[in-house]
């Protein structure tokens, strides 16, 4: 099986630092976000600049084309072109409102020094800069956000890279949408019927009005027999009577979201395989996988809680604390 190095835990330990809370502050402030790399990593940026044009308020782009690449090294040089890039495209904008942000998976050479200056220049005129490395890098402005992976491999840092903008989109409060959602919304379309009806009017942060209609549901012991307890930490048993009929019906109103502690990303593999792969498993093997938009181990946004553990709470601490 390809190696992606562990790659949950890397992206928990990251998403969990200091300097990642830091980078999370400076992307939601931002108005402009200025994103690049070399190699693959320019396939990322460009990839990771249309989403977030796309999914949240702001207004981000990337040094994409041949053309632009081409046209700044013949005028300039390869070690400062992105540098160039960032002054032309940044011209008549107010720094404290741009954030800029590197790819690299180059340890040192010309490569590296590209990404290195452009960041060094924002830096030193008034902008917000990081650099997602997969290794610790030199050479860098002390204000620069490092946000370092520790990676052998170079797909194992470009997956973590777009991955890890995806969640800076999420952590600002914006909505990353699921395949399965759109699905929906495209039959709903089909059908003639006004997809955003039911939240229009409705007051929510912006980006989250899809999750006005999330049902979350605990998977052991209510859609998933559990009559063994954690046994050898697989999903061993049948479907609760009625569940997977339940989630085929519900998912036609709501946003089916599974959670359970198996998916936690610090659980230890299970025959190999992460919880997270194993409830997945699961899902499919019964057919029910395509009704669900998510899978996780938080505590979702949600509607509604189906959960076996659950005790209603009513303005009844009496009555809770008599019941524990």
């Amino acid at each position: 099986m390809l190696d992606i190095e562990n790659f949950e835990r890397k992206f928990e330990h990251i998403i969990n630092s200091e300097q990642w809370r830091t980078l999370e502050s400076a992307f939601d402030k931002a108005e402009f976000v200025y994103i690049f790399g070399n190699g693959g990593n320019m396939g990322v940026a460009d990839h990771a600049a249309i989403d977030i044009s796309r999914l949240t308020n702001k207004n981000a782009q990337c040094p994409g084309s041949g053309v632009r690449a081409t046209s700044i090294i013949g005028d300039t040089n390869f070690e400062d072109w992105f540098k160039t890039w960032l002054e032309m495209v940044s011209r008549g904008v107010d720094p404290k409102k741009c954030l800029v942000i590197g790819l690299s998976c180059s340890t040192v050479g010309a490569s590296s020094n590209s990404i290195v200056n452009a960041l060094n220049w924002a830096i030193e005129n008034g902008m917000q800069a990081s650099l997602f490395s997969a290794q610790p890098k030199i050479n860098l402005d002390k204000k620069i956000i490092p946000i370092t992976q520790y990676t052998k491999y170079y797909h194992t840092s470009e997956i973590l890279s777009l991955t890890l903008t995806y969640q800076l989109t999420h952590a600002a409060g914006f909505d990353c949408p699921t395949i399965s959602k759109k699905a929906q919304q495209r039959r709903f379309e089909t059908l003639g019927i006004e997809s955003e009806i039911e939240t229009f009017n409705q007051h929510v942060p912006p980006g989250m009005e899809g999750q006005l209609n999330n049902l979350a549901i605990d998977f052991d012991g209510v859609i998933h027999n559990f009559n063994r307890g954690w046994h050898d930490g697989t999903c061993y048993g049948d479907p609760i009577e009625g569940a997977l009929e339940a989630i085929k019906s519900l998912s036609e109103k709501y946003n089916i979201i599974i959670f359970s502690a198996k998916v936690r990303p610090d659980r230890p593999l299970v025959n190999g395989k992460t919880g997270y792969e194993l409830v997945e498993e699961w899902l499919e093997q019964y057919g029910v996988r395509q009704y669900v938009d998510e899978i996780t181990y938080e505590k979702p946004r949600a509607e509604y809680y189906i959960d076996d553990k659950a005790i209603k709470f009513d303005s009844n601490w009496d009555k809770i604390l008599g019941e524990l």
